[in-house]
């Protein structure tokens, strides 16, 4: 029979009482959820017995009771199960270590200790339990990486460029990974002073989640010491640019630290170049509470600011003359060979001029050359955007740069203010077709293409080769941006076409419910955890 976990200050089992006799908690038990997660939440890194160490740390902050199944609402509770564990010694082991202190106190330590070590002799492994025990007791390393699975999991949040999207990333990947049981909290650095961030300094965490943050690399005093050498657990920084843009902030050496990724060439970058432990992890979309509209009353659009091409030109000719004359080459090898991944461009750029260079070289090159990604962005931003105009496709555009761009000379161009994001979802809601040019991101997956997909909208994007693992012609539009033309036919066929368009569409925002939600982030961003523990 299922029973129901309550805390209350009339409890009848006190945690001392849990702790010598775990047969106080077997069968199926229901728990607040907000309190298992106050609690941290199951810890994954036992190999058993994790129900019952979950209810010893809910036992040591309150008593607790176990009242005959009422009804309750499902969503607010969890059902922890008992488990079929082949052992749990490891187990017992830890709890030994991590409440020694109140055992001690209880004149309890050395009988409990001895119980383990008879068991122990009886199983054959004698030797491995007082092994194992004695690093438990003294909380070795092996003690933390362990303890570390019931900790919060620290994310960084505050910066609000790109209207806001890294606080959203922020908030929606810390909401889906509460949704699944983990502890999480917050440092604002909009709202707190940068020196606050030593509070957590000798702290350990299941995890510390950067949103493209430039905390990893805050020194200490002595301008030698990282303050992250101090705060402790697996260090992850989530980048959406390429990561050359964060080279300054890359160049710390953590053994725990990894960087997430939205694009597989940018992981093989990260791994050469700044010898960083990279992992192919795109950012996912929003789930809109609200249906599309049946009646899109926006054929096109394309969220994003206008780039000035030309300006973008002006400030690579404020280069040195050598380095000028680089950028000029490496400009036009990108327009030529769009497909060309930036570095893979600029490695070509040195090859026709017989250079070479080390990586420590190419990098710091690339990092002084790196406003030419922008600039070739810019220029197939407004080549393929131009291109829809001149083919009388109505284009609603988002954005305050649109209002001074020079494409407003066409009558089809629409312009509209800057949106928020939870606007931003309510136009793609009402967009038959919704426009993506990535910023060269040659194998990524952005949130723009999740969240056009999932508000029901049929994205058209140009090609990237992340696309081919789970899309095909019938979720979305692809392009190339040697032949854009071909983006024209395809538009114009879907407008003419509203069952074929609302199929894509269907297709597109089921594959992506299924692939790419901040649920799913949550569920893989665990695995991730414990394939790295």
């Amino acid at each position: 029979m299922t029973k129901i976990l309550k805390q209350t200050s009339s409890g009848r089992i006190s945690f001392l009482e849990l702790l010598l006799d775990e047969t106080l908690c077997s069968g199926d038990i229901k728990v607040e959820k907000e309190l298992a997660i106050q609690a941290g939440g199951i810890n994954p890194y036992l190999k058993a017995k994790q129900k019952y160490e979950l209810l010893l740390r809910i036992a040591s902050t309150g008593n607790i009771d176990f009242l005959s199944e009422s009804e309750v609402p499902d969503y607010s509770y969890i059902t922890l199960k008992d488990a079929s564990d082949n052992s749990g010694w490891q187990t017992d082991c830890y709890i030994v270590g991590k409440y020694s202190k109140e055992l001690q106190e209880s004149n309890l330590f050395d009988i409990v200790v001895q119980s383990l070590l008879d068991e122990a002799a009886r199983e054959n492994r004698s030797e491995q339990t007082l092994s194992f025990l004695e690093q438990m007791i003294s909380h070795s390393e092996i003690y933390w990486k362990i303890e570390e699975g019931s900790c919060p999991i620290l994310i960084y949040k505050g910066d609000d460029i790109c209207h806001n999207v890294l606080n959203i990333f922020a908030e929606q990947f810390g909401m889906a990974l509460r949704q699944i049981g983990r502890n999480v909290i917050y440092f604002d650095c909009s709202k707190e002073k940068l020196n606050t961030l030593t509070s957590y300094m000798h702290h350990h965490f299941q995890a510390v989640i950067g949103i493209q943050s430039y905390l990893f690399s805050v020194k200490m005093k002595d301008e030698i010491h990282y303050v992250h050498e101090y705060i402790y657990g697996p260090k992850y920084n989530f980048i959406f640019d390429h990561p050359i843009w964060m080279k300054q902030h890359l160049m710390h050496h953590y053994p725990d630290f990894y960087v997430l990724t939205h694009d597989e060439n940018y992981v093989a970058f990260l791994e050469r170049y700044f010898h960083k432990n990279a992992v192919l992890f795109p950012p996912a979309g929003i789930i809109s509470p609200t249906q599309s509209s049946p009646n899109a009353y926006y054929d096109v659009t394309f969220i994003g600011t206008y780039g000035d091409y030309m300006q973008e030109v002006f400030l690579i000719h404020q280069l040195d003359r050598s380095k000028r004359f680089l950028a000029n080459s490496f400009l036009l090898k990108m327009r030529q060979n769009p497909e060309l991944t930036s570095e893979a461009a600029l490695h070509a750029v040195l090859l026709d001029r017989d250079m070479e260079l080390s990586d420590k070289e190419f990098s710091a090159l690339f990092y002084e050359l790196r406003r030419v990604i922008y600039c070739v962005m810019h220029y197939y931003r407004s080549r393929v955007i131009k291109l829809l105009l001149e083919s009388d496709i109505t284009l609603d555009v988002f954005g305050d740069s649109w209002q001074r761009c020079p494409l407003r000379r066409y009558e089809n161009l629409i312009c509209h203010p800057n949106v928020t994001v939870e606007e931003s979802l309510s136009v793609w809601q009402n967009s038959k077709i919704s426009l993506n040019i990535m910023s060269w991101h040659k194998g990524g997956f952005t949130e723009r293409m999740a969240n056009i997909m999932l508000s029901g909208a049929v994205l058209a994007t140009d090609d990237t080769t992340y696309l081919h693992k789970d899309y095909t012609p019938d979720d979305l539009i692809v392009f190339s941006l040697n032949s854009p033309e071909t983006l024209i036919a395809q538009i114009k066929t879907l407008l003419h076409n509203e069952p074929l368009r609302k199929e894509i569409a269907s297709n597109g925002r089921a594959k992506t419910e299924a692939l790419h939600t901040w649920q799913k982030r949550a569920e893989q961003f665990l695995e991730l955890l414990q394939k790295n523990y």
